[in-house]
């Protein structure tokens, strides 16, 4: 019997699911299907991972290491510190973006069983790093809270519109998308504006 193949890299192995799910969609990332793209056996790949969660999970940080690519240039180029609430019409434009460009990872990062958030903190430091300019602008106001519950009101419809335009729900398109980004973010976020002036 020979031996089996090893991995020198074992980024190779989050690599292969990431083509796996976008080629054909997360439920689709197996040990087998990983293996047999890496030309290795199931049981190798145990030696580098637990289980498929474990791989998932590592997913997961390559993935939202990728979301935030690029962001906080973004953001450093277009929001002052007169106005913070600009960085989530920033943020939504990256998502779009992202979910352009990732659509089967997107969705896997934000519709999965696997909720992202808990897994690593550096996840949700980063998620909630969009955030923490603002939050030290607001930690005394009495409604801050209100501008809280805005803001992850905000969210929640951001990443519902950018799975709408993957997902062509509702003849939702790429091109209406800006115009319903704006629309939340008036009547969402620019009212607690007048707070922070």
């Amino acid at each position: 019997m020979g031996r089996e193949k090893k991995i020198n890299d074992v980024s190779v192995v989050i690599d292969a699911a990431m083509e796996i799910i976008e080629e054909l969609g997360y439920k689709e990332v197996s040990t087998r299907r990983i293996a047999s793209r890496l030309r290795i056996s199931p049981m190798t790949l145990y030696n580098y991972y637990k289980n498929r969660d474990a791989i998932l999970k590592g997913i997961i940080k390559k993935g939202f290491d990728e979301l935030w690519a690029g962001l906080q240039e973004k953001i450093d180029a277009c929001c002052s510190a007169n106005n913070p609430l600009r960085v989530y019409l920033v943020l939504a434009d990256h998502m779009l973006d992202f979910g352009m460009a990732r659509p089967n990872l997107y969705r896997f990062l934000f519709t999965s069983a696997f909720s992202p958030l808990p897994l690593d903190e550096t996840i949700a430091d980063r998620y909630h790093g969009v955030s923490k300019a603002l939050l030290s602008r607001i930690s005394a106001l009495p409604n801050r809270q209100d501008i809280l519950n805005d803001i992850f009101m905000f969210q929640v419809l951001m990443n519902s519109l950018v799975l709408s335009v993957l997902d062509h729900k509702a003849d939702m398109t790429a091109d209406r998308y800006p115009s319903l980004i704006a629309r939340a973010f008036d009547g969402l976020l620019l009212r607690d504006r007048l707070y922070l002036d």
